[in-house]
């Protein structure tokens, strides 16, 4: 989660005090700085750019609206990072993205257990991603590249956290199935598909 360290800690730390000042020029500052990593996040979570500018846009809006009980200016990034991917929630609840998309599996379909490697290359994820299901999308999103736990992921979402570690065990082995496909396709090894553990 590289988004963190965009800023040097010092400078960061200035510019939310001077944000909590009311100085616009920090604001614009701490925007430039996010923007587009916060941008990524929100393309990721809803698939579409138009909707992720938005939610950028309402982000950025309550996070300088707040700024003022964030305690830790050191922790800039990652409360901002929060903020956007509760938007998106928010957005995607409302337009009723993954609840029409969330295919809830039953347990019994798959073995959950400690050992799968949760590990993934963001090479590889960025490029299959987009084909993934919704849900199970979202879910990855989350957990693989934003690193949230499964019950973070259930409690912000309104599922349980079984069906959060099926829908991430779901698209994992979507992915292994594309990349193999895409390997056999070529006739040479594009990814390595040990890479994602299924």
């Amino acid at each position: 989660m590289t988004i963190l360290k965009i800023a040097g800690n010092g400078n960061e730390i200035q510019l939310v005090r001077l944000c909590k000042r009311g100085s616009t020029k920090a604001q614009f500052k701490l925007y430039k700085l996010y923007s587009k990593a916060m941008f990524n996040i929100a393309v990721r979570m809803t698939n579409n750019s138009e909707l992720a500018e938005d939610i950028l846009q309402d982000a950025f809006i309550k996070a300088f609206s707040d700024i003022a009980r964030l305690k830790d200016e050191r922790a800039f990034g990652g409360w901002l990072k929060r903020i956007v991917i509760n938007r998106c929630i928010d957005v995607m609840r409302k337009e009723r993205f993954f609840i029409k998309n969330l295919e809830i599996v039953s347990d019994r379909h798959f073995e959950i257990t400690d050992e799968v490697n949760e590990e993934f290359d963001p090479e590889i994820v960025h490029h299959f991603i987009k084909k993934l299901p919704e849900g199970a999308r979202q879910i990855l999103v989350m957990r693989a590249l934003e690193g949230y736990k499964h019950a973070e992921i259930g409690e912000q979402l309104g599922v349980s956290e079984s069906t959060v570690k099926t829908q991430f065990f779901r698209a994992k082995q979507l992915l292994g199935k594309m990349i193999s496909e895409a390997n056999e396709n070529e006739n040479r090894k594009i990814f390595r598909t040990e890479q994602i553990k299924a």
